[in-house]
C-alpha cells in the first residue's frame, strides 16, 4: 500500500506540475516535478501492462490516474529498480550527455498532456491565503477570539489588531530601518 500511495503521489506531482512546464520554449521551470514527469513517463512507457493509464474525462474536464496497486508490486517495482540503476549509471559513469538525452526523452510533453496540462490550468485554485485570528483578552477570565473576513483587509485587520501603530513603534522601526538601509533593495 505505501507503494502504491508514493508512486500515485509522483503521478499526480508530475502532472498537476505540468503547468511548470512552458510548450512554446518545451522547457520546464522546476526540475521536481520534471522528475516526478519522468518518473512517471518512464513507467507508463516501458510498462508490459497496465501498471498505470491516465484518462481525460468528459469533455476535457477533468483526468484520472488509473494505478494498479497488483501490477505495481508484480512489475512496477523492477521498472522503478530499473529507473533508479540507469540514472545512477549516468551520474557515476559522468555521461552527462546520454544522462540528459535520456532524461530530455523521457520530459517530452506528448499532446495528450497538453490536454492535461490546460485541464490543470482550468482547475488551479488562487493561493491560499494564510490568515491568523487573535485572542483578545477583556479581563482575567474572559479571553476570546477575534475572527476576521478570509480577504487581504482581513490581512490587514488582524495585523493591525496585533501591531498598534504609534509613535514609539514607528520611532523603533524607522531607527531599524535606518541601521541596514544601505544593504537592502527595495
Amino acid at each position: 500500500m505505501l507503494l502504491w500511495v508514493n508512486c500515485m503521489n509522483h503521478f499526480r506531482k508530475g502532472l498537476l506540475g505540468l503547468t511548470l512546464y512552458n510548450p512554446e520554449a518545451k522547457k520546464w521551470g522546476q526540475a521536481h516535478t520534471q522528475g516526478a514527469f519522468v518518473f512517471a513517463m518512464w513507467i507508463y512507457k516501458n510498462q508490459k501492462s497496465k501498471i498505470v493509464d491516465f484518462e481525460i474525462v468528459g469533455d476535457n474536464e477533468d483526468f484520472l490516474i488509473h494505478l494498479d496497486q497488483a501490477l505495481l508490486v508484480s512489475e512496477g517495482k523492477d521498472l522503478i529498480r530499473q529507473l533508479l540503476i540507469v540514472l545512477q549509471t549516468y551520474k557515476s559513469s559522468g555521461n552527462s550527455e546520454r544522462g540528459e538525452k535520456f532524461y530530455n526523452d523521457y520530459s517530452e510533453v506528448s499532446d495528450f498532456f497538453l490536454k492535461v496540462r490546460e485541464i490543470v490550468q482550468k482547475k488551479k485554485k488562487p493561493r491560499r491565503i494564510e490568515l491568523n485570528n487573535n485572542l483578545v483578552r477583556y479581563n482575567d477570565k474572559v479571553i476570546e477570539p477575534r475572527c476576521y473576513p478570509e480577504s487581504l483587509e482581513g490581512i490587514i485587520l488582524s495585523f493591525q489588531d496585533r501591531f498598534h501603530f504609534n509613535k514609539d513603534f514607528y520611532s523603533q522601526m524607522k531607527s531599524e530601518w535606518d541601521k541596514f538601509k544601505s544593504e537592502l533593495r527595495v
